[in-house]
């Protein structure tokens, strides 16, 4: 069958027309991609950024660069002290804090305006120190080594009793409106991936804060889907699934919430990792996983910190600028016979990997981008590798493909009466 030229030529134009939609369509969905991430449009992040995100699977290497407010391509670190190497200088410690100062000076000039807020100042008159709180983050054992000069021994060492909400309600830890020029501010900062997942296993997988019981119902509510159709109460068994493990937390053994063991909200009876991160990218905000940067800016333009301690050099940290401010009669020296003084929430050692890759590898590919993209201030102002650790859990998955997460606090199926 003969086709005319002039027909033959209309397909041609029909074809031709149609890549051009479709490459223009791919590029302006690309670029909306670019410019308006999940986590901007959830609110999660301020000012005008963007970033690609695409990063090797085997976690191998990362393809992909953050573009960040400025547009420009900073080095995410630049060379550091070790701990051991400053441990016992306090002299090297000065320079150590110094160059990170210096790095968050440097990068707050390029539009980090918006990151210059401070919520929340503990001031501590005997010391002349101000202290922002960042929360899972060493605050508990920083308030320690102030407690003494205001409290009795009683309450110090009653983890329960000296804490931040004891230091809030007192006017005398408010922040006088005009500083005397020999206080010196300092905040504690840590790896915000590492921090979060301490938030989730003090605050939900142990439960031991009814404040959390609320939030806790809500997450398996929204997040945990339900496998089979069966005609129940969703928020009520949610609810009760809560309370059991509110009272599995306490080691209650007699006073237990009856329960159906067909309640879906029951392994675990409280929410899983997954569902807890889905609720923080889609906006849910806490004290406790709220990035460092938001809830103590250092960009502020004139209540800047004088120290940036870190949770992984914490000892060495606080000792020197304790020396430096003439404070070191607040120090702590932690004995055997005071180990209680010391407060670490969650067992297990900080640089358990094996336990960090195990929450992580229950997370989509989605969800640990939408995290990199959260933190993303304060993995650069504090300079931590974070696109490197999520590559890490990333390889972790491809080589462990068959790794199942077990949660420890779950139900038990004890028995009625």
């Amino acid at each position: 069958m003969k086709v005319s030229l002039h027909k033959a030529l209309y397909y041609l134009g029909l074809i031709v027309l149609s890549g051009v939609v479709l490459i223009v369509c791919n590029a302006f969905f690309r670029s909306a991609y670019f410019k308006v991430t999940p986590c901007k449009s959830l609110g999660i992040i301020s000012g005008d950024t963007g970033a690609t995100k695409q990063i090797n699977l085997d976690g191998e290497q990362i393809s992909r660069s953050t573009i960040y407010r400025d547009n420009i391509r900073h080095p995410l670190k630049e060379k550091e002290l070790a701990a051991k190497d400053y441990c016992n200088s306090t002299e090297l410690f000065v320079k150590e804090n110094e160059r990170r100062l210096a790095w968050i000076d440097r990068h707050c000039k390029n539009n980090y305006l918006s990151l210059s807020v401070i919520k929340e100042v503990f001031y501590f008159r005997e010391s002349s120190l101000g202290y922002c709180p960042v929360y899972k983050a060493a605050s508990s054992n920083v308030l320690a080594h102030f407690c003494r000069d205001y409290f009795p021994d009683r309450i110090c060492r009653n983890k329960s009793r000296n804490g931040a909400t004891l230091y809030r309600r007192l006017m005398i830890f408010k922040e006088p409106a005009t500083p005397t020029g020999e206080e010196k501010r300092f905040v504690v900062v840590r790896d915000p991936l590492r921090r979060l997942l301490s938030a989730y296993r003090d605050k939900f997988e142990q439960l031991k804060t009814t404040s959390f019981k609320t939030p806790a119902r809500d997450m398996m509510l929204h997040h945990r889907p339900i496998m089979w159709t069966i005609h129940f109460d969703r928020e009520k068994s949610a609810q009760q699934a809560v309370d059991y493990a509110v009272e599995m937390s306490e080691n209650n053994t007699q006073n237990f919430t009856p329960l159906a063991e067909d309640n879906p909200y029951l392994k675990p009876p409280y929410p899983t990792f997954k569902e807890f991160v889905a609720e923080v990218v889609a906006g849910w905000r806490n004290n406790h996983v709220v990035p460092a940067s938001q809830y103590c800016g250092p960009c502020h333009l004139t209540k800047r910190f004088d120290f940036i301690l870190k949770v992984e050099t914490f000892d060495c940290d606080i000792g020197h600028m304790l020396n430096i401010t003439g404070n070191l009669k607040s120090a702590v020296v932690y004995s055997p016979e005071a180990v209680e003084e010391r407060w670490a929430t969650n067992t297990g050692p900080p640089g358990n990997m094996s336990l960090l890759y195990s929450y992580y590898s229950t997370l989509t590919s989605d969800q640990l981008d939408m995290l990199l993209e959260y933190y993303q201030d304060d993995c650069l102002l504090y300079q931590y590798l974070c696109h490197e650790l999520i590559n890490k859990i990333r390889r972790f998955n491809s080589l462990n493909p068959n790794h199942h997460h077990e949660y420890k606090n779950t139900w038990s199926g004890r028995a009625v009466s």
